[in-house]
């Protein structure tokens, strides 16, 4: 069936790309996002996955659609499968 944590994986890889690309710390993408410096913490190492509404927050705080979010997310778990 395949790797169960690898969306929660990718999700946190596509987060940290994210995040160094539009030159945010840490702390200031929780601040943007209203969320703990902790969360994104854990959300990029993949500790734990993001609930739907913080994908939202975690999207505007990163000046993009929630669909540009989870289409990164999407094509690296389909390149990831190939």
């Amino acid at each position: 069936m395949g790797d169960k944590k690898q969306p929660i994986r990718v999700f946190g890889a596509v987060l940290h790309e994210l995040r160094l690309q539009k030159g945010l710390t840490q702390d200031r993408l929780a601040e943007l996002a209203d969320t703990e410096r902790s969360h994104i913490s854990a959300l990029e190492r993949a500790e734990k996955g993001p609930a739907f509404a913080t994908v939202f927050r975690l999207a505007k705080a990163l000046d993009i659609p929630a669909s540009e979010l989870i289409a990164l997310v999407e094509s690296r778990l389909s390149q990831e499968s190939d």
